[in-house]
């Protein structure tokens, strides 16, 4: 059996799910610009989908934004 959920452990959940999207993203669309300068037009699908996944990880930080706002009201 489980303990129950407190709203500090959902807090710092929240807050660590933000900051690896965050990370994630940026490393993403660095790799990405990386992948399109070095290795050209051979590798244009997984820049496109490495770019893809950085925007998406971008839109997910900025969702948990308002709930850790919330959780710390």
């Amino acid at each position: 059996m489980t303990t129950p959920l407190t709203v500090d452990e959902l807090r710092t959940a929240l807050d660590d799910i933000r900051q690896t999207s965050a990370r994630l993203g940026t490393q993403a669309a660095n790799l990405a610009g990386r992948a399109e300068h070095d290795l050209g037009h051979d590798v244009a699908e997984i820049v496109k989908d490495l770019r893809a996944a950085a925007s998406q990880l971008r839109v997910t930080q900025l969702l948990l934004e308002p709930a850790g706002s919330d959780l710390a009201a």
